[in-house]
């Protein structure tokens, strides 16, 4: 089995990138692309939620796969007044999602953060510090998610309100999409520590913004290499800042899952990012030390 803490050259396969097909199918295609290790949706694998397998039957599952539940995602809240209450979206509860990373051996959560418009930065800190001490509870790291549509719709804000949070568990989501179609850019990455970059989620975008970006954001993203963004500048810009996050794919494209298969779709991403990563650095690179971070 890999070590849990995996390092800047794994790959991570998230569950929404396969539609959320059934864990064993999952895990297999995961496995089969060589991938290190998965992120799970809650909202579709909580027992609450779907006639599969008890925790403790997917714990085991996990297990004797070999591979890393790296992730969860994504836990939802409300920022500022007017809340209209959960359930936002499709996500779990968070006493759900907290019961699964427990029982899972989760190492993060993923938080998309919700709320009025004109919401400050300073309450968005607050809420995440919040959320980062209701997760410490189950060993969790907390990674704040940005797009142009939330209250931090940008790094340069995301990151602003990561340190005024103050806690030492809050971390960044980096999302090639959420930057490519941000009000920031790749060069808002340069001024980061290492240590404050939780998750890095691939994915590439066209050289046209989509019509329909909320649409396309979830259901019409390109493989890495196959659009706009320049890879190999953004993995040696992760490279110089030391970052030791793995790279999880979340190419959401149902059209390719349909026709190609979970698997077969799992191994071309893969395929396609492995031939980026040479141009980076050096794959046998030793970045992977332990993480003080970990459960």
């Amino acid at each position: 089995m890999p070590p849990f803490d995996l390092g800047p050259r794994d790959l991570v396969l998230s569950s929404g990138m396969l539609e959320n097909p059934p864990l064993e199918i999952l895990l297999e295609a995961a496995q089969r692309g060589d991938y290190a290790g998965i992120t799970l949706w809650p909202g579709h694998y909580h027992p609450s939620r779907s006639r599969g397998p008890s925790i403790p039957e997917m714990r085991r599952m996990l297990d004797d796969s070999g591979l890393v539940l790296q992730d969860l995602d994504a836990l939802v809240s409300w920022v500022g007044p007017n809340d209209p209450g959960g359930p936002y979206h499709e996500e779990a509860t968070e006493a759900e999602i907290f019961e699964f990373a427990e029982g899972m051996g989760a190492r993060g959560v993923n938080l998309l953060q919700l709320g009025t418009p004109g919401v400050s930065e300073q309450a968005c800190a607050d809420a995440l510090a919040n959320v980062c001490e209701r997760a410490a509870c189950v060993g969790l790291l907390t990674y704040l998610e940005f797009s142009r549509s939330r209250p931090t719709p940008d790094l340069p804000s995301a990151a602003r309100v990561v340190a005024a949070s103050g806690h030492e568990r809050a971390r960044l989501t980096v999302d090639t999409w959420h930057v490519q179609h941000g009000p920031g850019s790749f060069a808002d990455l340069e001024p980061l520590a290492a240590d404050r970059i939780g998750s890095i989620q691939l994915s590439d975008a066209p050289a046209q913004p989509p019509a329909d970006l909320a649409h396309a954001s979830r259901h019409a993203r390109l493989v890495p290499g196959e659009g706009v963004i320049d890879y190999s500048h953004l993995l040696h810009r992760l490279d110089d800042l030391g970052s030791l996050s793995p790279l999880t794919l979340e190419v959401f494209d149902a059209s390719r899952v349909e026709r190609l298969g979970p698997t077969g779709f799992a191994q071309l991403a893969a395929d396609a990012v492995r031939t980026l990563l040479p141009a980076a650095g050096p794959e046998g690179a030793d970045r992977s030390a332990p993480n003080p971070d970990s459960r």
